[in-house]
């Protein structure tokens, strides 16, 4: 090596990168996993596109390792997702760079998940600190050589993005499952002590999936808009409008779940009302049957001489057989008013 030369860049070991999964598409059908180097995108020729999954933290070293190897600026990158826990969308004018919450349920608990994103020159990168369904079942899909290396990097951010998308729309699935479920608790004999609650319950899981959803809008409108497709050099209007209409049909379906809701509750309300005026009609009855019973058995109580004689047995006998006939007779009116 001449003194005027430079030493070429050391790369990093594997071992400082943190988890990840690289895979080249080749529009010829000749997809592989691949090594990621510090020359592994110089190396992608047209017609190829790198895809970087990581499972990480945005703001461990090892991401920033990882994020070296790529054509970009690594610590802008990283100072723009870890500026807010929020969806986001930065154009670079080499590469656009987003964050989106997927929706993840573990153990019946809802919490949204980061999914950052960057996309380049036929490259694109997305970084979760835990693992995320849609990109789990995508990667499903992909078994075998495939054509995915025609699209451009826009087009497949796209793709991964629409699976952000379906989480919120198979999320409205589960409340909606749900919400049938307590309509029929609601619908029993019988209902359930706790169903209010398991209501109220829900309706906040409904209320905090649809603000995460809604803090999307910016950015899903930000990428259907023509000046995005202009500026960040992708062909892939017609899939961000694609995105941009089931985005809104996950915000429908979502509302469509807090108005059945409000519908069993209703429902609730109703059943409820019916058993306290079932209640009510049997505490009526029981009275209106002991009613003549106490007057009678206070008029016999009176200190007052009577036409007849309170030490005749008879007369208890008499008393009880009035008091049947007025009950029995009491019954038939309220069964021929149908009352009962």
């Amino acid at each position: 090596m001449t003194s005027g030369s430079k030493a070429p860049p050391r790369q990093r070991p594997v071992s400082s990168l943190p988890p990840y999964e690289a895979r080249l598409f080749d529009a010829d059908r000749t997809d592989r996993s691949v090594e990621l180097t510090a020359g592994t995108a110089a190396a992608i020729k047209d017609r190829q596109l790198l895809w970087v999954d990581v499972r990480d933290e945005v703001g461990s070293e090892a991401v920033g390792a990882l994020l070296a190897l790529l054509p970009i600026d690594a610590e802008a990158a990283r100072r723009f997702w870890n500026a807010a826990n929020e969806p986001r969308l930065r154009l670079t004018g080499t590469d656009f760079q987003l964050r989106v919450l997927a929706m993840n349920t573990v153990k019946g608990r809802d919490h949204p998940t980061a999914l950052d994103m960057i996309a380049g020159t036929n490259f694109v990168v997305t970084l979760h600190p835990e693992p995320i369904q849609s990109l789990a079942e995508f990667r499903e899909r992909l078994e075998g050589d495939t054509a995915v290396g025609v699209l451009d990097s826009g087009a497949f951010a796209a793709v991964l993005l629409d699976g952000f998308v379906t989480s919120y729309l198979e999320f409205s699935d589960q409340l909606a499952a749900t919400v049938d479920r307590l309509d029929a608790q609601a619908l029993e004999a019988v209902g359930s002590t706790d169903l209010l609650g398991q209501m109220v319950a829900l309706r906040h899981r409904i209320a905090a999936a649809r603000r995460t959803l809604v803090a999307h809008r910016e950015v899903v409108a930000a990428l259907a808009r023509a000046d995005f497709a202009a500026i960040a050099g992708t062909s892939a209007t017609s899939y961000f409008e694609s995105l941009a209409e089931r985005f809104h049909h996950a915000i429908d379906a979502i509302d469509g779940s807090r108005d059945s809701l409000v519908g069993t509750f209703d429902i609730h309300m109703t059943r409820t009302s019916q058993r306290t005026n079932e209640i009510m009609r049997t505490l009526t009855v029981v009275s209106v049957l002991l009613l003549p019973a106490g007057v009678i058995s206070g008029f016999m109580g009176m200190n007052a001489k009577t036409p007849f004689s309170l030490d005749d047995p008879a007369v208890f006998w008499i008393v009880v057989t009035v008091i049947a006939v007025i009950a029995a007779l009491t019954l038939v009116t309220l069964r021929v008013r149908r009352w009962i």
